[in-house]
């Protein structure tokens, strides 16, 4: 009996709380929700975005197959070229293997400035997923 009579008067004071409460409340303006959604979109419009890291595709094995590969068909045609026009002897000559060398080691250094961004991306990626 005496739970029950607690249990009633603890409803009794909620509902007193609840009616002071309901008496006291302000009804927001009819603009409000406007307004704080166009606050909202404003600094979501402001904030930087993340943009999302593009993943490397490529592998160092198809880059390298790739730069060597067409480094390999250019010798090719030369040799080609070079044995129909000037014969056999001049694919022995300094010319022609100084020629051979110096594309050789265009394309190698091609390989190696790609090598050297791919590493600098990825270090510049690294750094900005720390921050």
């Amino acid at each position: 009996m005496i739970i029950m009579m607690e249990k009633y008067s603890n409803q009794k004071e909620d509902e007193k709380i609840r009616q002071m409460l309901l008496s006291v409340k302000m009804d927001a303006p009819e603009n409000l929700k406007h307004r704080i959604m166009q606050q909202i979109e404003t600094e979501k419009a402001l904030t930087p975005q993340k943009i999302k890291a593009k993943k490397e595709t490529g592998s160092v094995l198809i880059e390298l197959g790739t730069i060597f590969g067409t480094m390999y068909a250019v010798l090719a045609a030369m040799i080609a070229g070079v044995y129909f026009l000037f014969g056999k002897e001049f694919l022995f000559s300094a010319q022609f293997l100084g020629a051979v060398i110096l594309v050789a080691s265009i394309f190698s250094l091609l390989w190696l400035i790609s090598r050297l961004d791919a590493h600098i991306r990825e270090k510049k990626r690294v750094l900005s997923k720390r921050e």
